[in-house]
């Protein structure tokens, strides 16, 4: 069974948990925006497929996230500024673009199991990303070298872990919405793990090369 709901359209990938900021200036998302705010309804972040995120039509990829609004600051000439909270992942079924300004799709929710392996794969994960953010730190000085994420993420469940996991990745918006499109919660730390291990040799190697020109005292 299929329900209506307005999508977004954007160049980003919205994770279920993560929170979105957006600047609403064109007219047919003001008015999006304004009856979610009125009806207390969600809308659908979509990664763009093809087509532009400003002006003209876009088509999107088949799976996005539900999305409600939170916080909204609405400025005087009609634009605003919202954060949006990302709730459930669905499928479309179905594109209905002519029915209003904005598009509309027949989407389905999908479910969230958390795979026979989650739990191995939750301490791979966060071996990985402890490991990632030492070399982040080391090499910019970025906050993100912080403990606290990790240690957060150690009273989480699979799902949420491996969705907290995907949104702090530094990644192109394809590999961010590959991982969304992962059917299971082991599947999708399996694959983080993967990512933050080939992203932490990077930033090892980029420290090399700063080291021996002298930039950086080096990574312990």
């Amino acid at each position: 069974m299929s329900d209506l709901l307005p999508l977004f359209p954007l160049g980003s990938v919205l994770f279920p948990g993560a929170l979105m900021p957006l600047h609403i200036f064109e007219p047919r998302y003001r008015l999006l925006v304004r009856r979610s705010l009125e009806g207390h309804h969600p809308f659908g972040v979509v990664l763009i497929r093809s087509g532009e995120e400003v002006g003209g039509p876009a088509t999107p990829h088949g799976i996005g996230t539900e999305a409600r609004i939170v916080a909204a600051s609405r400025l005087p000439d009609g634009r605003s500024y919202i954060v949006a909270r990302g709730e459930r992942r669905f499928a479309v079924d179905a594109v209905i673009p002519d029915a209003e300004p904005y598009l509309l799709g027949r989407v389905r929710y999908l479910p969230e199991p958390v795979g026979p392996t989650a739990a191995g794969d939750v301490a791979d994960a966060l071996e990985a990303l402890g490991s990632y953010l030492v070399a982040v730190l080391a090499v910019t000085d970025d906050e993100r070298g912080d403990r606290v994420l990790t240690d957060e993420l150690r009273e989480a469940g699979p799902v949420d872990v491996a969705y907290r996991i995907a949104g702090s990745l530094a990644v192109d918006v394809a590999e961010r919405q590959s991982l969304l499109e992962l059917d299971s919660a082991a599947d999708r730390l399996v694959e983080e793990t993967r990512i933050l291990r080939r992203e932490t040799e990077l930033l090892r190697d980029l420290l090399v090369r700063l080291r021996a020109r002298g930039e950086l005292a080096g990574l312990n």
